[in-house]
């Protein structure tokens, strides 16, 4: 596994309740969340991890770009001096392939070695579209289930705004702002899918579609930060 959980210290606890008492006063709903993750190759550590899949096209004697693989990635929001409000995306692994047998098989690889299971939200579910290839998810998921209980099911949720006739205008500029030179906050890591891809911007491809819609909905709803409690302290452990 390439991802620890960095349990809290009771200094960590009391650095959380002095920022819920600021957030309280200057009327912020969400703080840092006590928890995160270390990456125990590179030593990088992530509030959360986050996983997209944009499915295959539809294989045909269409142009190419309208033939491109289904595609996966894993990204991390680093844990450093930026505010964790705004934390940097880290692009930590990707694959991508025309089978859906394969797809799977990759995402379920892919979360194991990111960490899946050392918290109950960590890679519990990917951006993508739900509403594609149902059955064979439904039939995947019968095995993992199975073999490891209810929690190993691979489930899918759909971006933010993925209903939206402009959805992918919306993803592209996103994708476009998180890599750009002045204020850059994705970064490849190494990987080399993306990076070949951007540019192209062609509405067909996977992961044009999986990763804008990854990063629009991130940077947009922040689900790694905690909401603010109202009144008693509480942080949720798995």
């Amino acid at each position: 596994m390439k991802i620890e959980r960095v349990d809290p210290t009771p200094e960590d606890y009391l650095l959380r309740q002095a920022r819920e008492d600021d957030a309280r006063v200057t009327g912020k709903k969400l703080v840092e969340p006590v928890h995160h993750y270390r990456n125990t190759q590179t030593g990088q550590l992530y509030y959360a991890l986050y996983g997209c899949i944009g499915w295959p096209n539809v294989i045909s004697d269409k142009p190419k770009a309208a033939n491109r693989p289904g595609y996966l990635a894993i990204v991390g929001m680093i844990k450093g001096k930026r505010p964790a409000e705004s934390a940097y995306i880290q692009l930590l692994a990707e694959a991508e392939s025309h089978s859906i047998g394969v797809l799977l098989d990759e995402m379920v690889r892919l979360r194991s070695e990111y960490g899946f299971g050392l918290h109950p939200s960590l890679l519990s579910s990917w951006y993508g579209d739900q509403e594609r290839f149902v059955m064979e998810i439904a039939a995947r998921n019968d095995a993992l289930i199975k073999s490891g209980g209810d929690r190993q099911a691979i489930l899918i949720h759909t971006p933010l705004d993925f209903y939206d006739v402009k959805a992918f205008d919306l993803y592209v500029r996103a994708l476009t702002e998180a890599l750009s030179n002045r204020n850059q906050r994705l970064f490849y890591g190494g990987n080399e899918i993306l990076k070949n891809r951007v540019g192209e911007y062609s509405e067909k491809d996977p992961v044009i579609v999986g990763m804008g819609g990854l990063v629009y909905s991130l940077t947009l709803s922040m689900p790694w930060m905690d909401m603010v409690q109202e009144n008693a302290f509480n942080v949720e452990e798995g």
